[in-house]
């Protein structure tokens, strides 16, 4: 017959009231000697990191990877990491707000066309007709007629 010995973990609770929100938080840490801000500021930046891989798990195709060395996966994580950055930027600059998976999907589609895609976001039928205008239209011809 063992004996359970008993561990006593020091712990604190820190509540934290968010005035923009109106909501209390509790966090239990074991870290005793910094400010309680400071452990509510950490624990938001943490929030808002898992937030991140959050989105990227649900808008980039990171479920297979295209090799299988270290390097390849750290490339193709970073090249995610740039494209949500981007999306995110354009997000913030265009006047209407469309939703972010909106917003990828027609980067997607206008990749290789030539639209001004800010233009694009914040008026649609007015930068598709300057793209398509007559004198912007290319006729190339392979024999001439």
């Amino acid at each position: 017959m063992g004996s359970k010995a008993r561990h006593q973990i020091i712990a604190r609770l820190i509540t934290y009231y968010n005035s923009a929100s109106d909501e209390y938080y509790e966090f239990l840490t074991n870290d005793l000697k910094r400010a309680p801000q400071t452990i509510a500021d950490l624990y938001r930046k943490r929030w808002q990191i898992e937030l991140l891989f959050k989105r990227m798990k649900q808008n980039y195709p990171l479920r297979y990877f295209l090799g299988d060395t270290e390097n390849a996966i750290k490339i193709q994580i970073w090249c995610a990491m740039i494209a949500d950055f981007i999306v995110n930027l354009i997000k913030k600059t265009v006047a209407p707000r469309w939703a972010f998976s909106n917003i990828r999907a027609l980067i997607r589609i206008h990749l290789f066309t030539y639209i001004d895609l800010k233009a694009f976001l914040n008026a649609s039928e007015k930068a598709l007709l300057k793209a398509f205008r007559p004198e912007n239209n290319f006729n190339l011809q392979l024999f001439k007629t």
